[in-house]
């Protein structure tokens, strides 16, 4: 008995979909190009932590670029009220 298997498709085939991913905000800013810590605050990272390739450094490197005085204030000099 020489019984011949042949499969039949059931149901809509399936389409392949394809998804596109868009970037939001369109272009990039001249200041947003390439590294986002300025020198002078990865100069500072680098004399302030033992390591400085590491994420808290450059937390506190990104925070002297927008504030220079950051570093005044982590030094913990004279408090007012004393």
């Amino acid at each position: 008995m020489g019984m011949s298997t042949s499969r039949v498709k059931t149901g809509p085939t399936k389409a392949k979909v394809q998804v596109t991913y868009m970037r939001k905000g369109g272009a990039a800013s001249s200041k947003s190009k390439g590294s986002k810590i300025c020198p002078e605050g990865k100069a500072w990272a680098k004399r302030t932590f033992d390591t400085y390739p590491s994420a808290y450094a450059n937390l506190a490197a990104s925070k002297y670029c927008k504030d220079p005085n950051y570093a005044k204030k982590s030094k913990g000099g004279k408090r007012k009220g004393k």
